[in-house]
């Protein structure tokens, strides 16, 4: 078991679409861990976009 699957995981349900079911299936025949590749793909998202995502929170001002 790599690191990374050492740490302390929490079950979140998702919803996607039959094409995006039918790409990760596709994937998982190459031999590919979908849990992995999301976990992955997800973290690489959060991190390209965090600054952007910061300063909206900074921006946000509060009506009252």
């Amino acid at each position: 078991m790599s690191d990374k699957m050492k740490q302390l995981t929490v079950k979140q349900t998702i919803r996607i679409t039959e094409t995006q079911k039918q790409s990760l299936d596709i994937l998982e025949s190459y031999g590919v861990n979908v849990s992995c590749f999301i976990r992955d793909a997800i973290k690489e998202k959060i991190q390209r976009d965090w600054k952007s995502i910061k300063q909206e929170k900074d921006s946000f001002k509060y009506p009252f």
